[in-house]
């Protein structure tokens, strides 16, 4: 079986024998196999007409003001055990979910309840709730345009699916209104599949939500892949299309789209070892990382050395290879300024001097800067090769590169939140600025992410921590 793309992937006996197997349902209705027309991404990412003008005053986008948000499905509700405090992961993979496999034969790393509980609770529970007035109440352990959170995160076989519902720390089960008292048991589930609600993110950002929501999906699809992992699973993150569309055949509101997944494999024996530099309590740094106040102005303060070698750790952990990262460094201690480039497992020198030029030129839309380069320590471009991805994927392509760059930038944010540091995503910059002055392949390369990062001041909000 071959995926339905311009290009040809090749794939192994195991991988053919798993999709095959995935793809027993009927394919999705054409509406939602293509979610996103081709002629958003001009405008998704070159420039910012897409956004309404009365984002500038915070209001809602015209025509969207009046729309509710789509309600969770309904079905038989599972309560989660608490998730746990503490995620060690530095002595290797977690003896819970290794012991929860083996006594299901390997068949699942999900045999825990423990294990479940912490894995959606770390990779989109509620982490924060923002007290002060006017704030954004419910923060989630991934960042979230205006905390719109469109994506939805699903434990899935083909013959189950259980939505996470994370106010209430509970499992929907999607496929079953139960009558007789009896539930079914989410440990067999191999898929985290992610799929998003473009209706909840367009309220405030109209045309532009395509692009929001897909940086999204790629965030949760990397913060699924790095909490499983720090649980001791075994896992493969995916983009395919047939297996999305088996996995969620008949089970999403026609409004939600299916965007990736990450597959949960049966645990080896022993485990597998662990990643290099995982933080050796994963969960205190998750619960820490902040995107900063509205206007990104962070201390002028040095990041220590320390947060390159972590940045590279984590991006050569990343679910997927197919990008490369920028970093324009400025203030790192022991560390010269300069244009950096991490592609492949290394890093290199392209320029040295200070890049603030560099970074107020890419960073300025609309005549302005958005964000204050002056202070931040450094700031990463994610870019994808998009010229290759539409002619192997056509319209798909969109989605796919979005969902890889989205989990890059998602572990340089958790590496920056390991050092005391926030990391700010910012859609505020010239993608064609960009492409030139970072030397990027022409009509090949593009950016699709920029993170700054700095030491966030003292603010406002007033946050406490959520703990069930």
């Amino acid at each position: 079986m071959t995926e339905r793309t311009t290009g040809a992937i090749e794939k192994t006996a195991e991988e053919t024998e798993r999709t095959t197997e995935v793809t027993e349902r009927p394919p999705r209705s054409p509406a939602v196999i293509e979610p996103f027309p081709p002629a958003l991404w001009a405008d998704a990412v070159y420039s910012r007409k897409a956004i309404p003008p009365t984002l500038a005053a915070g209001h809602a986008a015209p025509g969207h003001s009046d729309a509710e948000l789509d309600p969770l499905p309904p079905g038989h509700r599972l309560p989660l055990a608490p998730p746990p405090l503490h995620l060690v992961s530095s002595l290797g993979p977690s003896p819970a979910a290794h012991a929860g496999a083996a006594r299901l034969g390997h068949q699942t790393g999900l045999g825990d309840p423990a294990v479940i509980a912490a894995l959606l609770h770390y990779s989109y529970g509620l982490l924060h709730h923002d007290l002060s007035p006017g704030g954004w109440p419910l923060h989630r352990a991934v960042a979230s345009a205006r905390c719109r959170y469109p994506s939805e995160l699903t434990l899935a076989t083909l013959t189950t699916a259980f939505r996470f519902d994370p106010l209430h720390h509970q499992l929907i089960d999607l496929d079953r209104l139960m009558t007789d008292g009896q539930s079914r048991e989410p440990a067999a589930s191999r898929f985290a599949v992610i799929s998003s609600r473009l209706a909840r993110t367009a309220q405030l950002y109209g045309d532009y939500a395509p692009r929001l929501c897909a940086q999204e999906a790629g965030m949760l699809l990397g913060s699924v892949h790095l909490v499983a992992t720090a649980l001791g699973l075994r896992t493969r993150a995916g983009q395919d299309r047939d297996t999305l569309d088996a996995l969620c055949a008949g089970r999403l509101p026609a409004a939600e789209h299916p965007m990736g997944y990450v597959e949960i494999l049966p645990c080896a024996d022993p485990p597998p070892a662990a990643p290099r530099r995982l933080p050796s309590d994963l969960a205190t740094v998750l619960r820490a990382r902040h995107s900063g106040a509205a206007l990104f102005d962070p201390v002028p303060a040095p990041a220590p050395r320390a947060l390159l070698a972590d940045l590279g750790a984590a991006l050569a952990e990343a679910p997927f290879p197919d990008f490369s990262c920028h970093l324009l460094v400025r203030r790192v201690a022991d560390f010269a300024p300069g244009h950096y480039v991490h592609s492949g497992g290394r890093l290199w020198q392209v320029r040295d001097g200070d890049p603030l030029t560099l970074l107020e030129q890419i960073g300025q839309t609309e005549g302005r800067v958005s964000v204050n380069f002056r202070s931040t320590a450094c700031t990463a471009y994610i870019a994808v090769r998009r010229g290759t991805a539409v002619s192997r994927y056509g319209a798909d392509a969109f989605r796919r590169v979005h969902l890889t760059a989205g989990a890059a930038a998602h572990l340089i944010c958790v590496a920056a939140a390991r050092h005391g540091l926030s990391a700010r995503v910012h859609n505020g910059y010239d993608a064609a600025t960009a492409e030139r002055l970072l030397g990027l392949a022409p009509d090949d390369e593009t950016v699709v992410f920029q993170v700054a990062i700095g030491k966030a001041r003292p603010g406002a909000a007033f946050r406490l921590p959520v703990v069930f």
